[in-house]
C-alpha cells in the first residue's frame, strides 16, 4: 500500500471530495432537470451518512481530544455557526434547501456564494482534521463529505442553469466553488498546523460535527414531515449503514 505524509494525504482526499462536487454538476448539466425526489434520496443519503459518522466518529473523538465540556462547546459553536449563516444569510446548503424548502432558486447570487463557500471550508477542514485523527474516522469523514458533495454540486449547477447560464458555464461554476472553498479549507488546516496541539484537533472535529448536525436537520426534516417520508427515512438509513459497516470493516478508530 502507497505511504503518504500528511499533506499529500490531505490532498489527495480533497481531490476526491471535489471530483465527486464535480461529478454531480456533470451530472446536473447533462440532464438538465432532476426530479425533487431524485435530490431528495441522494440528500437523505448523504445527511444518514453525515449524522452516523458525526455520532460513531466526530463525538468520541472530539471528547477524548478535548474533554466534555470544550467538546460539547465546540459542538454548539459549529451548529451555531450555521444556523446564523442560514439565517441572516443564506442556506448554507443549497442541495438541502432546494429539496425542503418551497423557495426556488433562480440566480446565484453573492449570499449564497457566501454561505456555501463556509459551508465547503468546513469541509475540507473536516477532511484535514480527519487525516490527523483516527486511521479510519479520517476515511470514513472523507465518505460522508463526498456523499454530500455529489447533490451539492448538482443543485448548484442546477442553480446556474436556471439563472440562464450556459451548460460548459453552469458546470465550471458548480466545480470552481466548491474546489476553491474546499480546498481552501484543507490548506487552511496544513498552514495553522492543528496537529501540533491534539485538543485543537479535537475542537475542530467537534465544530465540524455540530455543522455537520445542521445540515442533517434541516435536510432531512421537512422531507419527513411535507414530502417524501418513506423515501427519506429508508435513504438516510441506507447513508447510516454504510458509514456503520465501513467502520465495522475499516477497524478499529486509531492505528
Amino acid at each position: 500500500m502507497l505511504s503518504f505524509d500528511a499533506g499529500q494525504l490531505v490532498a489527495l482526499r480533497l481531490v476526491i471530495a471535489v471530483s465527486a462536487a464535480a461529478l454531480g454538476s456533470l451530472v446536473a448539466v447533462v440532464s438538465k432537470k432532476v426530479s425533487h425526489l431524485g435530490l431528495c434520496v441522494l440528500i437523505s443519503f448523504a445527511a444518514g451518512a453525515l449524522l452516523a459518522v458525526t455520532f460513531l466518529q466526530l463525538v468520541p473523538e472530539t471528547f477524548e481530544m478535548a474533554g466534555p465540556v470544550k467538546g460539547t462547546l465546540s459542538f454548539l459553536s459549529g451548529y451555531l455557526l450555521f444556523f446564523l449563516l442560514t439565517r441572516f444569510v443564506f442556506h448554507v446548503c443549497p442541495a438541502c434547501s432546494a429539496t425542503h424548502t418551497e423557495v426556488k432558486f433562480r440566480a446565484i447570487t453573492t449570499a449564497m456564494i457566501a454561505a456555501l463557500s463556509v459551508h465547503s471550508f468546513m469541509d475540507g477542514l473536516a477532511i484535514y482534521s480527519g487525516a490527523l485523527s483516527g486511521a479510519s474516522t479520517g476515511v470514513l469523514i472523507l465518505a460522508a463529505v463526498a456523499f454530500h458533495k455529489f447533490p451539492e454540486g448538482m443543485a448548484l449547477s442546477l442553480v446556474a442553469l436556471s439563472s440562464g447560464m450556459s451548460r460548459k458555464t453552469a458546470f465550471m461554476v458548480g466545480f470552481a466553488v466548491e474546489a476553491i472553498t474546499t480546498v481552501t479549507g484543507g490548506a487552511a488546516g496544513l498552514v495553522l498546523k492543528f496537529s501540533e496541539h491534539a485538543s485543537w484537533v479535537g475542537l475542530v472535529l467537534g465544530h465540524v460535527g455540530g455543522g455537520f448536525l445542521f445540515i442533517v436537520i434541516h435536510a432531512l426534516l421537512s422531507e419527513v414531515v411535507k414530502h417524501h417520508p418513506r423515501y427519506t427515512i429508508l435513504a438516510a438509513l441506507l447513508g447510516a449503514v454504510s458509514i456503520a459497516a465501513a467502520q465495522f470493516f475499516l477497524g478499529p478508530t486509531h492505528t
